[in-house]
């Protein structure tokens, strides 16, 4: 029976108390008024019983104002460890909007603990009228809340000062796009399209067919690049030279989407379409200026075609602002992750441009690959080298090709390191010979991790099972990803066995009661390194998409197969993914933070004293589930408890 002090508190002490606790604090005043002129105090003694797991009825929702409780699942291993709820924190609330009003955990006073309680009928009347409140107890890691939190970090980290570059890419192409759209058909002349450019003062036409279909976009470029530069006789249709209409966008689809599809596609141009399907604009890159004065597009074809390695330095140097910039304007972490692993891409491709001119045609085919975050491309500001080499074989060219790669894995990997990107410490890279191989070599590799894996083995080379090709003849990279395919399309258990192992036996920062586990690195403080349970998602998404034959090997895209093919329970790979982008959100942050203000090197560490109470909760509920996806991964492939 619960001890309830028999009177009720009324007053600005509960007022202040609840203006500082989340969710709370997201309730304007009155709201707030209303709920703290409401609430009753308790009292329980230390190791009092408060509630019991699926059988106690919870009315109202609690909020600790002096000791602690601890939350313990009953079904959980032996070895679990409880969760503990201290002052300032909350406990029923998920009871009352998820649960019929029976308690998700025991619940016990670890010290002697004072409780406000919020009645619950007037807490679902708050939640009714504040959407805020309801998500954060009902959702958890859901997307409202992960955008709010994304929000709160963007104004502490990244707004000291203003951008002046930036576009509003929170905003949407409707808004921006030219809506004095020009159009010609496909049967008009390139002589004829040029004047009716001329005269409309445009430098872009929208192209139809007879029946006044979309289908195709020419432009000044296209003109000149695949007209006049080619000798096209200038009477031929505009057919000949246009580009292929894509499909149009939705003119209520955010300009960072947007941005994301014209890099992804190589297009400059997309057309913008009505709620009823009809085209009423055209998006540009140059529409899309983010960072002294250039398009996300516009930067990755200056590097591109830059030709020297002292510029390239320079240029992937204006990445962290550009990231910034759109960081601000709410893109979405993996459209920011992606670009900067196009970046990544442009440079290794221009360096190997470079080393290839500079050596001559190599000797036999070949193809070369990213590995790890980069072949995911889930690449962050603070990166390494990790790449490998595969070159064809060829009767008679063996010490030819084997010289001439080793050489060239060598300058490739030195340039790269030239022009800021770091050596691997694992010395994964094209420069050492081991992963400078023939594909028969590497056949072998696989073959020996697959069917006669040893536990080191196997685990360093997880790395490799996300490769990539960037530059060279896909068909080997094809070749070889079919190798692979086949090895593992029979479950061989020792070396999921052994994979399993590895990952589920990997530690989340998660302390005591579910508390963040934090040390001390340096001169630095309570802190934690949160690029470790972003690699145990990674790593369990991975374990999972090999096993059920998922070819794709972005993290976000693997989960999402995983839940569309039903292999994974639908919810888990959800919370999952918004656990995923939570962490490399607020990871992006700090290192974006830590370059704009020019002290220490950016790096993986975060503080527990600069993150806020609903950061905290979103990182505790994100290393929980992490931990929970671990115990069941432990369960499917290990057997084991």
């Amino acid at each position: 029976m619960l001890d309830r002090l028999l009177h009720f508190v009324t007053g600005s002490p509960a007022f202040q108390f609840l203006r500082s606790v989340t969710p709370f604090d997201f309730l304007p005043d009155a709201e707030l008024e209303r709920i703290a002129d409401a609430l009753s105090i308790e009292y329980h003694p230390r190791g009092s019983t408060l509630f019991a797991q699926g059988q106690s009825a919870v009315k109202d929702v609690r909020v600790v104002m002096k000791g602690s409780l601890e939350l313990l699942d009953d079904a959980a291993a032996p070895a679990s460890q409880p969760r503990a709820v201290g002052v300032g924190e909350t406990y029923g609330g998920a009871c009352v909007l998820t649960n019929a009003g029976i308690a998700l955990f025991t619940v016990r006073a670890v010290e002697d603990t004072f409780l406000y309680a919020v009645p619950g009928p007037l807490f679902l009347e708050a939640c009714a009228r504040h959407r805020e409140l309801h998500d954060f107890f009902a959702e958890s890691l859901g997307p409202r809340m992960l955008e709010r939190v994304g929000a709160s970090m963007r104004q502490k980290w990244l707004l000291a000062s203003p951008d002046p570059d930036s576009v509003g890419f929170s905003r949407t192409v409707g808004e921006i796009c030219d809506r004095e759209v020009a159009w010609c058909s496909r049967e008009e002349s390139i002589r004829d399209v040029a004047h009716r450019m001329t005269v409309r003062r445009c430098h872009t036409l929208l192209v139809r067919d007879a029946v006044g279909a979309l289908v195709g976009v020419v432009s000044e470029r296209d003109l000149v690049e695949r007209a006049l530069a080619a000798g096209v006789d200038a009477a031929r249709p505009v057919a000949d030279v246009m580009t292929a209409a894509r499909e149009p966008l939705a003119d209520r689809v955010p300009l960072a989407e947007a941005m994301e599809v014209m890099v992804r596609s190589g297009v400059r141009s997309i057309p913008i379409a009505g709620d009823g399907g009809e085209i009423v604009g055209l998006l540009a890159d140059d529409d899309l200026l983010v960072a002294h004065g250039s398009s996300p597009l516009e930067y990755l074809r200056d590097i591109a075609q830059t030709r020297l390695r002292k510029d390239l330095a320079e240029k992937r140097a204006r990445l962290p602002r550009l990231v910034r910039a759109l960081m601000l304007e709410g893109a979405r972490i993996d459209s920011l992750t992606w670009l900067i692993s196009a970046v990544s891409d442009a440079t290794l491709r221009r360096v190997l441009d470079m080393a290839l001119a500079e050596m001559g045609p190599p000797p036999v085919p070949f193809v070369f690959l990213t590995l790890g975050s980069e072949g995911r491309r889930e690449q962050t500001l603070v990166t390494d080298q990790d790449n490998a080499l595969v070159f064809a074989d060829v009767p008679g060219r063996e010490r030819a090709a084997a010289e001439y790669f080793g050489r060239f894995g060598e300058r490739v990997c030195t340039w790269l390191k030239e022009v800021g990107v770091e050596y691997c410490d694992g010395d994964v890279m094209a420069s050492n010979a081991e992963w400078c191989q023939p594909l028969s070599v590497w056949k072998e590799h696989f073959r020996k991790w697959v069917r006669v894996p040893v536990p080191e083995a196997v685990l360093n080379s997880s790395i490799f099972f996300d490769f990539r090709e960037v530059h060279g003849d896909v068909a080997l990279a094809a070749e070889l990803r079919g190798h692979v395919t086949q090895l593992l399309a029979s479950r061989p258990g020792m070396f999921f066995n052994l994979l399993a192992q590895a990952v589920v036996d990997k530690e989340v920062p998660l302390g005591l009661f579910g508390r963040i586990s934090v040390e001390t690195r340096g001169s630095r403080e309570d802190v934690f390194d949160i690029k470790q349970p972003i690699a145990r998602i990674c790593e369990l998404t991975r374990l999972q998409g090999l096993w059920h034959g998922i070819g794709a090997t972005s993290t976000l895209e693997r989960l999402q197969k995983l839940s569309q093919q039903g292999e994974v329970d639908a919810r888990a790979c959800l919370d999952m993914k918004h656990a995923y982008s939570f962490l490399m959100q607020l990871r992006l942050a700090r290192q974006v933070a830590a370059l704009g203000d020019g002290g220490a090197p950016a790096d993986n560490l975060v503080s527990t004293n600069e993150i806020s109470t609903l950061e905290r909760r979103f990182l505790e509920e994100a290393f929980g589930l992490i931990g929970r996806v671990q115990a069941s991964a432990r369960r499917k492939f290990l057997r084991t408890a």
